[in-house]
């Protein structure tokens, strides 16, 4: 635009230290210079939050030890002095709740998946947003990844014609320790009061729901599941694996699990066409691997010039400078800061982020829980198939 903007301000509630999805939101907010965090909470514990907080470099004044007296707090300070955003890293449980409480307070809202971790609550979020008028995005953070844009334009482009079938993995092996000895550490993932009612599904396997939508627009209609606990005790599921009927008549399998001995964050999508074929590995983002009809593959890289637009705005360094997921993450919080200051001058954002891929919000939120819904449903019921509501 030729003019040199104010940074955007904004809070965070949860990311204290040894919080890493705390610190890839403050990194990936950060990262551009569109933003700077100048309030949050920081711990449940008032004397860890303030400490924290401090070593963050927060003014002890704007160090809340509770959401709803940070958004009493930041409302009594004058416009440009007041955050515009929050982002929301905390465990399920309060996704909902604080969703709500943030922007009938008048402030956008940046919330870690899930959206919350029942459907009606989920609704209850759209009904506020939408009442409010504030920006509602949702940190899918793989959708930022270049070469997940470069898939997209591949497929709506025509490039590997009608899809007939879409494989998605997302196995990850931070729970395997448990398997053999359930004590060896505690996490909330595996408490139904936090969590939720799902434990893999609404941590990873939404994540791999939302890959496929983001590159083909294919949403999920009717699921077949099959989950189980691996770990001994566990009241949720850390393995699943989902048949998925999507739009368009197309079939796909979706295997989750965060019991996958010796893996770390394997996401994969194979997406097969009757022209050509896709391959991504988030583990190795920076490659995509299009198969074509007579067996020879055409690789794109991130950086190089036959890339789509919108792929090669998502680097941020020429070809062979290795990226990674802080900057996947990070081409989020820029396309939702631009909807944001579209609003605050008093502008339509509709044409510029507020719908489709530039980033994830209401939609996607209750696409997720309606399909953990679904198949939470299916694999109890006897039923081959359960439609997603």
């Amino acid at each position: 635009m030729g003019c040199v903007m104010n940074k955007l301000l904004g809070g965070i509630i949860g990311a204290g230290r040894g919080s890493f999805i705390g610190f890839t939101h403050r990194a990936a907010a950060t990262l551009r210079g569109e933003a700077e965090i100048k309030a949050g909470v920081f711990s449940s514990d008032a004397e860890r939050c303030i400490q924290q907080g401090l070593e963050l470099g927060i003014d002890k004044n704007r160090i809340y030890t509770d959401y709803r007296e940070m958004i009493e707090g930041e409302n009594q300070l004058p416009p440009g002095k007041r955050i515009d955003f929050v982002i929301i890293a905390t465990p399920n449980s309060l996704h909902g709740i604080m969703a709500k409480a943030f922007l009938e307070g008048g402030f956008h809202v940046i919330l870690d998946k899930p959206m919350a971790i029942w459907l009606s609550e989920a609704l209850e979020v759209k009904k506020i947003q939408e009442k409010t008028g504030k920006i509602f995005a949702l940190t899918h953070g793989y959708t930022g990844y270049p070469m997940v844009k470069q898939a997209k334009y591949l497929v709506r482009s025509g490039k590997i014609g009608k899809i007939n079938s879409v494989l998605v993995s997302y196995n990850q092996g931070w729970l395997s320790p448990l398997i053999s000895d359930p004590e060896i550490f505690k996490t909330w993932h595996l408490n139904p009061a936090i969590s939720g009612p799902s434990c893999t599904m609404i941590d990873i396997g939404i994540h791999a729901l939302n890959l496929v939508y983001t590159i083909t627009g294919l949403k999920p209609e009717k699921v077949c599941a099959d989950l189980k606990s691996i770990i001994p005790g566990n009241q949720l599921e850390d393995y699943g694996s989902v048949l998925i009927r999507y739009s368009d008549t197309v079939s796909g399998i979706l295997n989750a699990s965060q019991v996958s001995t010796g893996e770390g964050n394997a996401l994969r999508i194979r997406i097969y066409g009757e022209k050509a074929s896709l391959f991504w590995d988030q583990e190795f983002p920076e490659v995509l691997e299009m198969m074509n009809l007579d067996g020879s593959s055409t690789i794109f890289k991130k950086g190089i010039s036959a890339l789509c637009a919108e792929a090669k705005q998502a680097s941020y360094f020429p070809a062979g400078h290795p990226e990674g997921f802080i900057c996947a993450f990070s081409n989020i919080y820029s396309e939702v800061f631009k909807a944001i200051r579209c609003l605050k001058d008093n502008q339509s954002p509709d044409s510029v982020v507020m719908s489709g891929w530039d980033f994830p919000g209401i939609e996607e939120g209750i696409m997720g829980i309606s399909f953990v819904e679904a198949v939470l449903k299916n694999n109890k019921s006897n039923d081959k198939w359960t439609s997603i509501i």
